[in-house]
């Protein structure tokens, strides 16, 4: 793999003949920005070649464009442009420029053979037409979808005063920001402002946007990434407060409404976008279209979000665009065999990476040698927690795909799924594995806390059975130690991960009444009681829990208590399920009634206070 230099980062497979015309993904941005960066390190992941270059460099690179075969030779690595993305990429972002004609036309060389270069390329990005406010706004508008009232002029006063507005919003009408020289930015940032102000704006010497400011409840950022659409919503004080005052915003994942999904589908028809970055307001009377930006950045979207989710889309279609553009019988890499390599499905899990500790007997933690695992984006988490809490056995994929999309997954489903899957296999070692019809995760009892659960509480049985009362006790409380908590709250509503906590918390459940029952035969009333009672506060109609809640209150001298617990669950069940308690319930009820081998309460005069 070539080293590279400053603002050049190569990412080749490590035996490769450098006169071979390798096909590569070419990546151009500018320096400083994370969105090309991060695509960069997953498609390493993914055993997809890559080079990227930011602007700032591009001047000092030696160059050999060869067109009878359409290779690229760049610092003497020779490279087929599979697919070529350019993002925020001019000529004065191209240092060395001094007003000269001759540095002005060096720049432009180099932006011209970008250009030609990514038109050259199997596929680029941006795609499609590029189309500009006034363009977007008029295409909009005649497809139906709503847009604010707008007006392309140099008079914003008197745009002003025939939009008749409350308030209206002045604005570029191309780019905010104006590059004085290289990383030197000047911005005009949007402006709300109400007509009366609006009315004092002197002419401009160039045309801006004036636009009725639109009443909403709601502003969205939503990205389509060649067919999958993703949401966020953006809360802030002003329009320019994402220049200006960053920590004053907040952004929160959010899946798109219909008629914002349904709007986009259509735009993206219209321009032929694979990707965009579009606006939208919601209003009481539906969405309304501001604008699509075909270089919009992600990133600090995902990182106010918490999430990677828009990460993972890009790195899904370019990966997948990648092995289209090859063509090869043997594509660079698949992802399903990618999810094999190096898996001997003799091995158990004893054989496989060491060093992993899972915890899903509460939140969610993954750790590998003892350092916390961070999964950020919430459909990677959801698909851990269902291999998880599904073990060793494998989920079909349909039920995966499910889980993570609901019921309207996008076409890309598959593919982002196994990308997901990649990634994980990349966190937690080399234990996934597909089996042709869906995923297993395989772990061993001494690194995850529900498989040890399980085992303690078999032992723990198993003991109980033999009749050595103590250690079975020992074994049981072992288990229930590892409770930390309700499983996996995080992904309630998630039916693969619902039916998982539901299968072990009725274990849970049974081990808990194992060990009360057996904490009682020893008279460990007291002890039994401090687990019980908040047991039973939430499964008021497990007869045997309650049953194990009452005989330790009358053992501890709590008759009334006990008794007063029976009308309790008489009730409960009457209500619920219109059922009477079962017979060993009411015989123990009338027991405890008649204090038959109960303990009595002591008398009032000893009782302390």
């Amino acid at each position: 793999m070539p080293a590279g230099r400053p603002g050049v980062s190569w990412q080749l497979p490590e035996e490769t003949d450098p006169e071979a015309a390798l096909p590569c993904v070419v990546l151009l941005d500018r320096t400083g920005l994370a969105e090309f960066a991060v695509l960069q390190r997953g498609l390493r992941t993914l055993g997809v070649p890559s080079l990227r270059i930011d602007a700032g460099a591009i001047a000092s690179l030696k160059i050999i464009s060869q067109p009878d075969d359409g290779s690229l030779t760049v610092d003497g690595r020779r490279i087929i442009p599979t697919l070529t993305w350019v993002r925020h990429f001019s000529s004065r972002a191209i240092p060395g420029g001094n007003g000269s004609a001759l540095s002005l036309f060096r720049a432009d060389s180099w932006c011209a053979l970008v250009d030609q270069v990514s038109s050259l390329s199997a596929v680029r990005l941006p795609d499609g037409t590029d189309p500009g406010r006034l363009v977007q706004l008029y295409s909009a508008a005649r497809a139906g979808i709503r847009t604010p009232r707008t007006i392309i002029t140099t008079d914003p006063a008197a745009a002003s005063a025939e939009l008749a507005a409350d308030r209206i919003v002045v604005k570029a009408l191309d780019r905010h920001f104006v590059e004085t020289e290289p990383g030197t930015m000047e911005a005009m940032f949007p402006e709300i402002m109400d007509c009366a102000g609006a009315r004092n704006l002197p002419a401009q010497e160039m045309p801006m946007i004036v636009q009725e400011y639109v009443e909403h409840w709601a502003e969205l950022r939503v990205y389509h990434l060649d067919g999958e659409i993703l949401a966020f919503r953006v809360r802030k004080h002003s329009p320019e407060a994402i220049w200006r005052d960053a920590a004053s915003v907040t952004v929160s994942p959010v899946i798109a409404p219909e008629a914002v999904a349904g709007a986009v589908q259509r735009l993206v028809g219209l321009w032929g976008l694979r990707y965009g970055a579009f606006d939208f307001l919601l209003t009481k009377e539906g969405p309304v279209f501001l604008e699509v930006n075909s270089e919009g950045d992600w990133r600090w979207f995902e990182a106010k979000a918490g999430v990677d989710d828009v990460s993972i889309a890009a790195l899904s279609m370019v990966q997948d665009l990648h092995r289209q553009a090859t063509r090869e019988s043997r594509p660079t890499i698949d992802l399903t065999g990618f999810l094999m390599l190096g898996t001997d499905r003799t091995h158990q899990a004893k054989d496989m990476t060491p060093g992993m500790d899972v915890r899903v007997l509460g939140a969610l933690e993954v750790r590998v040698y003892g350092t916390l695992v961070h999964i950020s984006a919430r459909k990677a988490r959801v698909l851990t927690a269902i291999l998880l809490s599904n073990a060793n056995q494998v989920v079909p994929t349909e039920q995966l795909i499910d889980s993570l999309w609901g019921e309207r997954p996008p076409a890309t489903a598959r593919k982002n799924l196994q990308v997901y899957v990649s990634m994980l296999r990349r966190k937690i070692g080399d234990r996934i594995s597909y089996e042709g019809w869906g995923y297993r995760l395989d772990a061993g009892s001494d690194e995850f806390d529900l498989l040890r659960f399980r085992h303690l509480a078999t032992a723990g049985r198993d003991m109980r059975r033999r009749g050595d009362a103590d250690a079975a006790a020992a074994l049981l409380d072992e288990a229930l130690s590892l409770w930390r908590g309700r499983p996996l709250a995080e992904f309630s509503g998630v039916p693969l991960i619902d039916e998982a906590v539901g299968r072990f918390t009725d274990l849970h459940l049974a081990v808990s009444e194992d060990w009360a029952e057996l904490e009682i035969e020893r008279g460990g009333h007291v002890e039994a009681l401090t687990r019980l009672d908040d047991l039973v506060t939430f499964f008021p109609g497990r007869e045997r829990l309650v049953a194990a809640r009452m005989t330790a209150l009358a053992g501890c001298g709590r008759a009334p208590e006990a008794l007063s617990q029976y009308e309790a669950v008489r009730r409960h069940l009457a209500v619920e399920l219109g059922i009477d308690p079962s017979p060993v319930l009411r015989n123990l009820y009338e027991e405890i009634l008649q204090g038959k081998g109960f303990r009595q309460p002591a008398e009032e005069t000893s009782r302390p206070w």
